[in-house]
């Protein structure tokens, strides 16, 4: 697979599931399915990427990680462009033409030491995606927006410490 071009996340209530497409320089498509399970399997792995950051492991204490972290988010939001509409109009769909159900999650480093993101379903193929810091902050983002617009009931808190993740669940509100 070549470099990502574009990503686009949205909320298909009906399926109440997010729907994830990218778009890769070379014009291939991909369409993912996440579910309320997957997004709390997926956002601790995504914050421990982001917590692999130098900048961040350099730091001592939890606060000096803390608003390091809260400025490399806010460089890269800087940097993020959220204005182009989603060009879906793909060469290829090498995992075919209906989104992927994800099912598996896993982080770890290639040979060129970059960060690798493998989303997968239960069984047939998925991908690996090497991120770079930019990019890895712009999926937080888009996660982190699409969840908020979801009645999921989940808060995808950032919890900077590498043992102590948050993805809280809001208490149910009774009437």
């Amino acid at each position: 697979m070549s470099g990502i071009n574009q990503i686009q996340m949205s909320f298909v209530p009906v399926q109440d599931r997010i729907l994830m497409r990218m778009s890769t320089v070379s014009s291939e498509g991909f369409q993912f399915w996440l579910t309320r399970r997957y997004v709390k399997l997926l956002w601790p792995l995504l914050l421990n990427m982001l917590a692999k950051d130098n900048l961040v492991l350099l730091q001592e204490s939890d606060e000096a990680k803390k608003e390091v972290m809260s400025f490399l988010q806010e460089e890269a939001a800087q940097n993020m462009d959220f204005s182009q509409s989603f060009e879906d109009n793909f060469d290829s769909l090498p995992l075919g033409d209906k989104p992927v159900l994800l099912a598996k999650a896993g982080a770890k480093t290639n040979e060129n030491g970059a960060q690798v993101l493998s989303l997968h379903p239960e069984s047939g193929q998925g991908i690996d995606l090497a991120l770079n810091q930019q990019l890895l902050h712009s999926i937080c983002k888009l996660l982190q927006d699409t969840v908020s617009k979801t009645d999921w009931d989940l808060d995808l808190a950032r919890s900077l410490r590498t043992d102590d993740f948050s993805v809280t669940q809001r208490p149910a509100t009774i009437n």
